[in-house]
């Protein structure tokens, strides 16, 4: 699986990070998946260095049944 480094600043916190790099609040799971070792606090230390995995998205079944602008595009 494809990733990369990132190097929290201040203010970075599990939540934020998740809604920025995969747009709401299942890329906690991600993270926290990815990062074993490293502590989610409610606010990360400035400096911590987390590994970011590079997902495909992907449409699903319910995702059809949506209104077109309500529907994820890969």
């Amino acid at each position: 699986m494809d990733s990369f480094n990132y190097t929290t600043v201040e203010g970075d916190r599990i939540d934020n990070l998740a809604q920025r790099f995969y747009g709401g609040m299942r890329g906690i799971s991600i993270l926290s998946e990815a990062n074993p070792f490293v502590q989610l606090e409610a606010i990360f230390s400035i400096g911590t260095i987390l590994i970011v995995p590079i997902i495909e998205v992907t449409q699903t079944v319910e995702n059809q049944n949506l209104p077109p602008w309500k529907r994820l595009t890969p």
